[in-house]
């Protein structure tokens, strides 16, 4: 997500013009840590709205996704 969402020199991009969920990836910008690593292994049993990232609770709950719709 670093590569796809933030500038060269790490700085958040403001808008990005391909992604419906930009506003959301914005809005759960600040749980990111320097120290923090997913391990996504090949896929298959993820699930990124529904899983429990950098919290005890789904993302889709944490941003309350249906409020930006």
């Amino acid at each position: 997500m670093n590569a796809k969402y933030k500038s060269r020199n790490a700085e958040v991009i403001t808008y990005y013009n391909n992604s419906s969920i930009w506003r959301g990836i914005q809005a759960a910008e600040h749980l990111e840590s320097q120290h923090m690593e997913w391990v996504i292994g090949n896929g298959k049993k993820i699930n990124f709205w529904r899983d429990c990232w950098a919290t005890d609770i789904p993302l889709r709950e944490y941003i309350n996704l249906l409020a930006h719709l």
